[in-house]
């Protein structure tokens, strides 16, 4: 991978970029909880400057990790603000690989990088909180930073796009659905107050209720027939809720499962917690308050790494005007890569 890196002393999130021996700074971070080993595991690589696509999706595929995100910084760059035309200035680029494939955005990913990002001090937090914009191919985005103790981050909250309703499942594939779930008879199908809809804040997430915790728990995919129904319908994951939840503070309870993208069940997934939101809040399965809607998405009991996802859906005369999901990471790993 020839001149994939800078020389010595040029800078960047990692105080050196890539140093011109052939390796690369890379972090694993547990987004979406506050203890070692909780929440969903990102992989981040803080400055990725030069990186090839094959290059960026063979790292992923070594992560091995439901997603790695890719941080190139444009900040002081003229060519990223003659790009945004009337919108806001993208101060990172971030694009997000699956082990198999490239995905427009990635929530815990975000949640991860940012926080990564204020914590070594590649971005400087004020007194309340710092907004930066993320491009993505889910378009610019905005990421808000929360300080905490000892100049680090205490919460950082991602902008989503407006919840959009890309598909509504016939009754009969409400019934392939839950036989390719596993789920018991009716608790798919027999949920009364809303219907199952793929909706989309930035990816198409197929969002279904369940009519108990202990159903949604007893869920046993069969991941080959469910990811040839995601791809059918060009869905990323099919998002499972309950009412139900271990926590009494919790809104929902949540099980997601991507094998279109290669990822059999995710343990926090802030995308599909975003377009939850959203639907709980079309569909009136929670109380709506203007002018915020607060949610919490607990998730990744069932997988040993319990997850905690803070959802705020911005409501006005009865519409959404805006969503954003968020929680606190870790930082659990740092090392370096071989890429050439």
């Amino acid at each position: 991978m020839a001149g994939c890196c800078k020389p010595k002393g040029t800078g960047g999130p990692g105080g050196e970029r890539c140093k011109g021996d052939g390796y690369i700074d890379i972090y694993q971070v547990d987004a979406f909880t506050d203890v070692v080993f909780g929440g969903n595991p990102a992989g981040v690589v803080p400055d990725a400057t030069g990186l090839s696509e094959d290059v960026m999706q063979k790292i992923a595929r070594e992560m091995n990790l439901s997603e790695t995100a890719f941080v190139m910084d444009l900040r002081g760059k003229s060519e990223s603000r003659a790009a945004c035309g009337n919108g806001p200035v993208p101060d990172f680029d971030v694009r997000f690989f699956t082990p198999v494939s490239e995905v427009n955005l990635c929530g815990h990913a975000t949640i991860g990088t940012f926080w990564l990002l204020a914590e070594m001090g590649v971005i400087e937090l004020g007194e309340k909180e710092t907004r930066v914009f993320q491009k993505t191919k889910a378009g610019v985005l905005p990421v808000d930073i929360v300080g905490g103790c000892e100049s680090g981050p205490s919460r950082v909250m991602m902008t989503q796009n407006l919840p959009e309703i890309v598909l509504e499942p016939t009754y009969a594939e409400l019934q392939e659905l839950e036989k390719i779930l596993g789920a018991p008879g009716g608790s798919i199908t027999g949920f009364k107050s809303a219907r199952p809809q793929a909706v989309s804040t930035g990816l198409p997430d197929l969002i279904v209720p369940v009519t108990s915790r202990e159903a949604l728990l007893s869920l046993r995919p069969n991941m080959s027939l469910l990811s040839d129904f995601c791809k059918e319908r060009n869905i990323i994951s099919v998002h499972c809720f309950s009412l139900e939840t271990v926590d009494p503070a919790a809104t929902v309870h949540c099980r997601d499962f991507s094998p279109a993208v290669g990822v059999p069940e995710e343990s926090a997934t802030g995308t599909a917690s975003g377009a939850t939101a959203g639907y709980l809040v079309l569909n009136k399965l929670v109380k709506v308050t203007e002018p915020v809607t607060r949610i919490i998405c607990e998730q990744g009991h069932i997988l040993k790494r319990p997850s905690i996802i803070h959802a705020e859906v911005g409501v006005s005369g009865g519409e959404i005007t805006s969503i954003r999901v968020g929680g606190s990471a870790v930082t659990v790993m740092k090392g370096k890569m071989r890429v050439r």
